[in-house]
């Protein structure tokens, strides 16, 4: 999984530096803001139980926490209101409990500190409304999505075993709308856009895994 995403994010950034390309029509800039998730985010075992070791217990888990995500991203120009665009972004969404509960006798086994981090490499085309010194514009996108998860446990019962801190890949959209302001030397940019991570991909009772982000970025050159 981590070959592709390297193999999909040089694909991307060299067509975007391509020497052969028009510098004067390339963007690069940095982005950052918030990660609004569902409640699908922290379910890292995409399910409702957990094998433990010595037999299942059942999953509660909390709402996850909002998050927050920066990025790098390169915009090149096709047509007079068309950009190709390609990212690549680390969204962070904090700590958040999973309790594990006795499925027979519903007493309390311990609790689970899980924290999710997505990394999405993305292809996408900004569509431009409006143009000028102020551009409106459409996007829509590709996405291949990195899951990295981290888990801790906490229980009074010392012979809890748990499994193995689940990642992988999954390929997802995105979709949304933003805003350009010409400060002479670098544009502004606000855009927000709702994220499907898991499109494609998907394991057996996985749910789908959404998020909206807001951000706001500054643009060199295009």
């Amino acid at each position: 999984m981590k070959r592709s995403l390297i193999i999909f994010a040089i694909v991307i950034f060299s067509f975007l530096f391509n020497y052969n390309m028009a510098k004067s029509l390339m963007g690069i800039g940095f982005f950052a803001g918030l990660s609004t998730p569902n409640d699908q985010i922290n379910n890292v075992y995409n399910s409702d139980n957990i094998n433990i070791g010595n037999g299942f217990a059942d999953l509660m888990r909390e709402g996850t926490k909002l998050g927050y995500h920066f990025g790098l991203k390169g915009r090149l120009s096709l047509a007079d209101n068309v950009a190709f665009t390609g990212s690549a972004a680390w969204h962070r969404f904090p700590e958040t409990e999973l309790t594990m509960i006795n499925p027979d006798t519903d007493e309390e086994l311990g609790t689970l500190i899980t924290s999710q981090d997505i990394i999405p490499i993305t292809a996408g085309i900004n569509y431009y409304l409006i143009d000028s010194g102020i551009g409106v514009y459409g996007t829509g996108e590709l996405s291949y999505n990195y899951y990295s998860n981290s888990v801790n446990i906490q229980s009074t019962e010392g012979n809890i075993i748990i499994p193995g801190e689940p990642d992988g890949g999954r390929v997802g959209f995105g979709l949304g709308a933003g805003l350009d302001i010409n400060l002479v030397l670098v544009n502004a940019n606000l855009e927000a856009k709702y994220n499907v991570s898991n499109l494609i991909g998907k394991s057996d009772g996985e749910q789908t895994k959404a998020y909206y982000t807001l951000s706001i970025g500054i643009f060199f050159g295009g």
